[in-house]
């Protein structure tokens, strides 16, 4: 297989027969010239018919010209085909933005946490179709399904709880967006992955785990946080404050395990503890291949390598000789 990647310098190339044209005419203008005074051995004396050096460096620079647009078309050999298997799972991950994700009892921060394990999924998981949906007390789809792994790790790096209004969690509302989401009219088996401390304020989580359970969509649970929890942070311009109740003492968030493995087994799903490493992947991995899977895509794509260096070189080299036999003249 054989393509140029830039075709359209190959205008460039008129240059050429133009330099030579050039050339023919200040001969024959230099030609009539010397006719006219009528010495023909100095006519064939004249540098320009005589001096078979300059000859030489005329058509070196002319060979050098040529292969220089031949390196900025990029001629590209070969053809490497890949097939990738792709499977017809349809993945989303929901990320709490609420204010207890600021919580440190998870360094350096619950959130921070929850964004670095979507780059380590997404990595994973390339072959896979997976949106991201942040809540709080709403829930806002961020992307809707794709297999551009970079955009879904660009958007969830780039989320905070400022970026949400509406505080609060609303497990919920997540549920409830990512039923309208996933694809219509379609036989692919639905994941929703929630990574979320489990602090439900809104309630009514349970009875959109059903729902989702009964459109045969998975529900997997990450809790965020330790056991002992800790202190919610408020951030300012005058400093970082924590959260108090009604009588002033701190608020200690900590995670809903319970909540979050009563929503898992509604829905054929599970609780995955983010603290497992690189283990949780293994045990995502066990639990997709437990979904029924349809027929698989394949996907096939070309990669071509590009020879431009070999033309550049070689170019470049012309050009040194004529610099070389110009100095030693």
């Amino acid at each position: 297989m054989f393509q140029f990647e830039k075709p359209e310098y190959f205008l460039a190339l008129l240059i050429i027969p133009l330099l030579w044209l050039l050339k023919n005419w200040f001969i024959k203008r230099d030609q009539k010239q010397w006719l006219t005074i009528g010495n023909i051995t100095t006519l064939r004396r004249s540098i320009r018919h005589t001096n078979k050096f300059e000859e030489t460096k005329f058509i070196l620079f002319l060979i050098a010209l040529f292969l220089i647009c031949v390196a900025l078309v990029n001629p590209q050999f070969g053809k490497k085909s890949q097939k990738i298997k792709t499977s017809n799972t349809e993945i989303f991950i929901a990320l709490d933005l609420s204010q207890s994700m600021n919580v440190q009892d998870v360094l350096p921060s619950r959130l921070v946490r929850a964004q670095l394990w979507i780059k380590q999924f997404t990595e994973q998981f390339r072959s896979e179709k997976i949106g991201l949906i942040s809540f709080a007390g709403s829930a806002y789809l961020q992307s809707p399904l794709t297999t551009d792994m970079a955009t879904i790790q660009h958007i969830s790096s780039s989320l905070e709880p400022g970026t949400v209004t509406d505080q609060g969690t609303s497990l919920a509302s997540a549920i409830e967006l990512a039923l309208s989401s996933f694809l219509k009219k379609n036989d692919s088996h639905k994941v929703l992955i929630l990574l979320t401390d489990g602090e439900d304020h809104e309630g009514e989580a349970i009875e959109m785990a059903k729902k989702a359970a009964d459109q045969n969509i998975h529900l997997i649970c990450v809790p965020i946080g330790t056991e002992q929890g800790g202190q919610i942070p408020v951030f300012s311009p005058q400093g970082t404050n924590y959260k108090r109740d009604e009588k002033g003492n701190p608020i200690i968030s900590k995670p809903n395990r319970e909540l979050l493995k009563q929503i898992g087994s509604l829905s054929n799903g599970q609780l995955i503890e983010i603290s497992s490493g690189e283990s949780v992947f293994e045990d995502l991995k066990k639990e997709f291949s437990k979904i029924s899977k349809q027929e698989v895509a394949e996907t096939s794509f070309e990669e071509f390598q590009s020879y431009y260096q070999y033309f550049l070189f070689i170019g470049l080299v012309c050009i040194s000789v004529i610099l070389w036999k110009g100095r030693k003249k």
